[in-house]
């Protein structure tokens, strides 16, 4: 085995969205921005847990304008995510990737990690599970590593 290579349960925790059971707490202040009227535009401060596992991940996503869908770790920090997502009444669905750097450093081609969120808004609480998919190197189609997972939010205000 190669002492660099990057392992299953690397990948999976880089992979940046499971999701958090336990929902953040309340923000008092109403938030400041452009909303479509679908209630999901902006950013969320959300709690992400895998599945089989005690850890609790913070991270923020944000959905975008134009479909856009940004998601990043913050605590502990991890690669940020990037890619689309679409609304049906309270319901939605985001599908982002990301990659990492192979075994041979971090010019080499690595593995790309691409995660697939369900979800719903109400009361004010984003809450919603995900699949993430671990493909190897150089491929999209050969997967090497997946897990799910659960994650929780409120919208954070400006």
């Amino acid at each position: 085995m190669r002492e660099n290579a990057i392992g299953r349960r690397q990948a999976l925790r880089g992979a940046g969205i499971a999701a958090g059971g336990v929902a953040v707490a309340g923000l008092a202040a109403t938030p400041a921005m452009a909303d479509d009227g679908n209630g999901l535009q902006g950013s969320w401060m959300c709690l992400r847990q895998d599945t089989g596992t005690t850890a609790k991940i913070r991270l923020v996503v944000s959905f975008c304008g134009g479909g856009v869908f940004i998601s990043h770790d913050i605590s502990p920090a991890g690669p940020p995510f990037t890619g689309t997502w679409s609304s049906h009444g309270e319901w939605f669905e985001a599908t982002f990737w990301t990659g990492s750097s192979g075994a041979q450093g971090p010019n080499s081609v690595g593995p790309a990690i691409r995660v697939q969120l369900r979800g719903s808004v109400s009361r004010g609480k984003l809450s919603g599970t995900y699949r993430v998919t671990v493909y190897a190197p150089g491929s999209i189609t050969q997967v090497i590593a997946s897990n799910t997972g659960t994650v929780t939010g409120r919208r954070i205000a400006a």
